[in-house]
């Protein structure tokens, strides 16, 4: 009974939005008052959504669900990019309106569907197939490559089924014109190529508490991922050079931390040197990045500031690692020397990677 009665305030409060009629203002206050009255739970994101409509309307806005229902259940990097999409939903910008699967929605259906991380089966893609609104659903980044080396993985039905997947959506997210060109290569799938939505990592990761320049103990943060291939005895190689100086290293695996511990190193440290091969999206990357820590990859999609990040292609050489080394080191001393703000330096990384650019980006390749 009380769902039908908020229902016929809540259409009242659209028909009125559709109608343009602005004449009668104290009919739409009083149904709003009412509708809230009754629907108290949610009053921000109902707001929203009642009064996008009618900017929707006007503008031909673009009406987007990103499906949150694996938000707690899931972890690592898919979980955080997943998160921080989430913390800005209901999300508009001049062409889209990005909502919550967990919104409540009883009126207007999608445009599209964005699904970002997937626990889909094969039978449930062919149900999305016959019911014939697959071309409305985005999938990824988290949809693949598995493993970088391995792709197409026959024993994975998404990737023996991924030009499928390109033909029949509406297009497949990833990180990096890297990662797509990887997946076109190994798949013969150029004629594909406008169907790859090319979204950066990012992270809303805003510390209360920036530490100073200064009075960080870490010199230097050394963070090792390897996604398929162990580069281990290169990283010795480095490490075993910066050790001989006097600066403070400190080592980490991708995996063996948990989040708490990450932003303690992360807010402790100066330098972070990313040594990760073929990473997909490199979140934890940003999150360091976010507490004023300046970055060294190897990686080109991961630098897209070269003021706080730094590309480092001799990181690269399986066999002398002094080059990286001396070009690490020259950019160290001198950023050090001039003792910058690291609350800037945070300020700035955190604007680069935040989480709307990557909304933004999405609805501009729709």
């Amino acid at each position: 009974m009380l769902n039908a009665i908020k229902n016929i305030y809540f259409k009242r409060i659209i028909n009125f939005l559709y109608s343009n009629d602005i004449n009668d203002m104290g009919f739409l206050i009083n149904n709003i008052i009412f509708f809230f009255i009754i629907n108290s739970h949610g009053i921000l994101m109902n707001l929203f959504f009642i009064f996008n409509v009618y900017i929707r309307n006007q503008n031909h806005n673009i009406l987007i669900e990103i499906d949150t229902s694996l938000i707690n259940s899931i972890k690592d990097g898919p979980a955080s990019f997943l998160k921080g999409l989430y913390k800005l939903l209901p999300y508009s910008s001049d062409k889209c309106c990005f909502i919550s699967s967990s919104f409540i929605n009883p009126i207007f259906k999608p445009d599209f569907y964005y699904i970002t991380a997937s626990k889909l089966t094969q039978e449930q893609f062919d149900n999305l197939i016959k019911t014939k609104i697959i071309n409305k659903y985005i999938f990824g980044p988290n949809l693949v490559p598995k493993k970088w080396d391995s792709f197409p993985n026959p024993n994975s039905w998404e990737e023996k089924r991924f030009i499928e997947l390109l033909n029949l959506t509406k297009g497949m997210v990833v990180h990096s014109e890297r990662v797509r060109d990887h997946l076109i290569q190994r798949t013969s799938t150029k004629n594909y190529i406008e169907k790859f939505k090319i979204i950066r990592a990012c992270s809303n990761l805003k510390p209360k508490k920036i530490n100073n320049f200064t009075e960080r103990k870490i010199d230097i943060l050394f963070f090792e991922k390897y996604a398929d291939f162990n580069h281990s005895n290169q990283a010795e190689k480095l490490l075993s050079l910066f050790k001989a100086t006097r600066k403070n290293v400190v080592s980490i695996r991708y995996g063996s931390y948990n989040k708490n511990d990450l932003k303690k190193f992360a807010n402790d440290s100066k330098f972070v040197i990313y040594f990760s091969f073929y990473d997909t999206g490199a979140i934890g990357l940003k999150e360091i990045q976010n507490y004023g820590v300046f970055a060294f990859t190897h990686q080109k999609d991961l630098v897209n500031d070269n003021k706080t990040c730094f590309l480092v292609q001799e990181l690269t050489n399986k066999y002398d690692m002094k080059p990286a080394f001396n070009k690490i080191l020259e950019i160290i001393d001198n950023i050090s020397s001039k003792n910058p703000n690291s609350e800037l330096i945070a300020k700035r990384n955190q604007k680069i990677n935040d989480c709307k650019n990557a909304l933004e980006a999405l609805c501009k390749n729709l």
